[in-house]
């Protein structure tokens, strides 16, 4: 049962808000911090569910008994059931490229579209830089809503043609901090579903949920709950969904224990954070031009680095020229991701390296978006 939300960091709980703000007290001490769903599951018989579930057909909405909206008037275009595809060296890479959009921001729209127009909105808006511009855009038209991506200059032809083809309606900001200024700006007339804070805290938390679906999907498929699981991350809504789901898994003794979660960052703003024990993530300076546009926020969220703290995990930086090299070794392998994309078989490597994998260890990298989301990164 759904009985509010809870702060990452402090703990504190408070009932349901559909803003992205964040924690008050948090905020109000300098550490902006994310509200995320806390669900009572103590009434909650766990292998029943997880055998209930076992016996529908796969997708996101087959485990609609912990997600936020009623399944019944869910905004559905069939995402979730992605597969773990295995390679050579033990490495498996959960394959969001297969949602109907290509990425993973699928799991979060259909669950904050569901939501939206369940409460009544007429208008969705979110800041992106892409691939969850267009997820938006989709899954508000399939809605019958309209739909708002505020973005800047640097948004790919692809996917600013593809937020117009689904009908939305794009706003250009000179920076990135500008697309949230927009967006508060426009928060009583639109339901802002994203970021708006300059020192980013979190999309908002119904659409987070979705996320967790990924999760029960990689325990579905493998059996049991992998050693490590690495992501892309930039502000770690997806990073901080599936920790949220592997830690419902084991608070229903689905299973025994949870992975060490890895961010694969462009900035290394949390790597900064555990290294020097800061709290916010620190902000990083941006020089040049930046190809993982996906993972291109120079400041990290408290909610990724309480993730990787809570389950003793780790942060990867990278440059684009290791995504390049992790993307071609992809794509010789037949898979066609988008340079960000690539960022969980960097973060392998790195755990090689420094020996933080162990012999039979099992290493799920979310590949979260098809490169021909991005075609201007290809060579």
């Amino acid at each position: 049962m759904l009985r509010g939300l809870r702060c990452v960091r402090c703990g504190e709980r408070t009932g349901l808000r559909y803003d992205t703000s964040g924690c008050s007290g948090c905020r109000a001490a300098g550490v902006p911090s994310a509200l995320v769903a806390d669900h009572d599951l103590s009434g909650v018989d766990g292998a029943a569910l997880w055998a209930e579930w076992s016996r529908r057909r796969p997708g996101l909405w087959s485990h609609h008994e912990l997600l936020p909206v009623d399944a019944a008037k869910a905004v559905t275009l069939a995402e979730g059931a992605t597969p773990l595809l295995e390679l050579d060296g033990g490495v498996l890479l959960k394959d969001e490229r297969r949602n109907p959009t290509g990425s993973f921001k699928d799991r979060f729209f259909t669950t904050a579209v569901s939501w939206a127009r369940e409460a009544g909105a007429s208008t969705v808006a979110v800041a992106s830089s892409g691939n969850a511009g267009v997820a938006a855009a989709a899954y508000a038209a399939a809605a019958g809503l309209e739909s708002v991506v505020v973005t800047t200059g640097e948004i790919s032809g692809t996917a600013s043609g593809l937020v117009r083809r689904f009908g939305g309606r794009l706003l250009f900001g000179d920076t990135p901090e500008q697309r949230w200024a927009i967006l508060r700006e426009h928060a009583d007339e639109w339901t802002v579903l994203t970021n708006t804070s300059e020192v980013p805290v979190s999309s908002l938390w119904v659409g987070v949920e979705g996320y967790k679906t990924i999760a029960y999907e990689i325990v579905r498929d493998l059996g049991d709950v992998p050693e490590v699981v690495l992501a892309p991350v930039s502000r770690g809504d997806g990073f901080a969904g599936m920790w949220l789901g592997f830690q419902e898994l084991q608070a229903l003794g689905v299973v025994s224990r949870t992975p060490r979660m890895v961010a694969v960052e462009r900035y290394p703003s949390l790597s900064r954070a555990l290294r020097e024990g800061a709290e916010p993530p620190p902000a990083n300076d941006v020089t040049g031009p930046v190809e993982a546009t996906s993972i291109s926020n120079p400041q990290a969220t408290v909610m990724s680095l309480r993730v990787i703290r809570e389950s003793g995990g780790t942060a990867v930086a990278c440059t684009d020229a290791d995504l390049h090299e992790a993307a071609e070794r992809l794509g010789r392998a037949g898979v066609g991701a988008e340079l960000s994309s690539a960022a969980g078989l960097v973060g392998i490597d790195a755990l090689r390296r420094d020996s933080l994998l162990e012999p039979g260890d099992r290493a799920v990298a979310l590949v979260t978006s098809h490169a021909a989301n991005q075609p201007g990164t290809l060579r």
